[in-house]
């Protein structure tokens, strides 16, 4: 399992990215839902998706820990690994594998 684990996190790792444009900014703010009050702590869309990862060797990839934890994608032969501490921060990458559109959310 180890092996395996090491193995889809040496594929890994992810692009800086510009924050995505907010159109969602005339979306009505609700100050309740159910009777309960709603606090905004972020505005729609302040969470940047990443739309461009880059990945790179295990050698590769100092910025990793080799316990860290990582979602694991394998498709037709292809695998790819995604940082689930970037995606702490990102939350969704949109990526492509073996060809096909492919959204990896945590």
């Amino acid at each position: 399992m180890t092996r395996v684990f090491i193995a889809i996190a040496s594929f890994l790792t992810l692009a800086c990215v510009q924050p995505a444009a907010t159109h969602a900014q005339s979306l009505p703010h609700p100050h309740s839902i159910g009777g309960d009050r709603v606090h905004a702590i972020l505005r729609p869309d302040a969470i940047p998706s990443i739309d461009q990862p880059k990945f790179v060797r295990a050698s590769e990839a100092t910025f990793m820990r080799a316990d860290e934890p990582v979602l694991g994608v394998i498709a037709n032969g292809v695998a790819k690994a995604y940082s689930t501490w970037h995606l702490d921060h990102h939350e969704i990458v949109n990526d492509t594998l073996a060809g096909k559109p492919v959204g990896v959310t945590w």
